[in-house]
C-alpha cells in the first residue's frame, strides 16, 4: 500500500537528501554552516510534528514556514560559495517550495494565514 505523501514525508525526504551533501562541505564550513543548516531543517521538522499533534497549530506552522525561508537563503549562499551546485540548489528550492506551499495551505485551512 503506497504511503500518502504529506508535508512531514516531504520534509523527511528533503532532510535525507540533504544530509549527505554536508559531508562534502569543506571542513571550515561543515561545522559552522553545515550544522546551522541541519539545525534549521530539524527545527522545521519538529515544528511540523508539534503542529500535527497540537490543537493550536498556528505558532508551529508559522515557525516552520520561517525555517523554510531561512533554508532558502542559506542554500543560496551555499551555492554562491560553491558548497552546492546549481543543480542541487534547483532541486532544494523546488522541494522547499513544495514544503512551503503545503505549510501555507495548512495555515490557510486554519483561517489565519496572515
Amino acid at each position: 500500500m503506497p504511503v500518502k505523501e504529506n508535508v512531514l514525508t516531504r520534509t523527511d525526504d528533503f532532510i535525507k537528501w540533504f544530509l549527505p551533501k554536508i559531508e562534502k562541505f569543506p571542513r571550515n564550513y561543515k561545522f559552522l554552516f553545515g550544522d546551522r543548516l541541519v539545525e534549521i531543517q530539524f527545527d522545521v521538522l519538529e515544528n511540523l510534528i508539534e503542529a500535527y499533534y497540537r490543537k493550536e497549530k498556528i505558532a508551529n506552522l508559522r515557525a516552520a514556514n520561517i525555517g523554510v525561508e531561512k533554508l532558502r537563503h542559506l542554500l543560496q549562499i551555499s551555492t554562491e560559495m560553491r558548497l552546492l551546485s546549481f543543480d542541487q540548489l534547483e532541486y532544494a528550492t523546488r522541494s522547499l517550495n513544495q514544503i512551503g506551499s503545503m505549510i501555507g495551505g495548512k495555515l490557510l485551512k486554519t483561517g489565519r494565514a496572515a
